[in-house]
């Protein structure tokens, strides 16, 4: 996978959160997104979805471009009954913080 630094949209490494309905699964999500070759990863609070940019313009019907903060995509029909938000996350900027006084 690329970092995302410069890539175009579609072929960017994208990550994102995951909130799930109260009776949902983790293998209901994993069903849905397998379809469109997203990874899940399960965590402590909520669900990682990982994959391209183009994987995510098709899987959630909307182009993933800025990602100087977080994004709020909308739930596709499929989706819906096993997720309540999916937040694409920011692109990581490596070092920044060490350059800041």
């Amino acid at each position: 996978m690329t970092s995302g630094q410069g890539d175009a949209p579609e072929v960017e490494f994208v990550e994102a959160l995951v909130e799930l309905r109260a009776e949902a699964s983790v293998p209901d999500l994993v069903a849905w997104c397998s379809r469109y070759g997203i990874d899940v990863v399960p965590m402590a609070a909520g669900t990682l979805i990982t994959g391209s940019g183009r994987q995510f313009a098709v899987a959630f019907g909307v182009p993933v471009k800025d990602r100087s903060r977080p994004r709020t995509l909308p739930v596709p029909p499929g989706l819906d009954s096993t997720a309540r938000s999916v937040t694409v996350l920011p692109t990581p900027t490596l070092g920044v913080r060490d350059r800041l006084p």
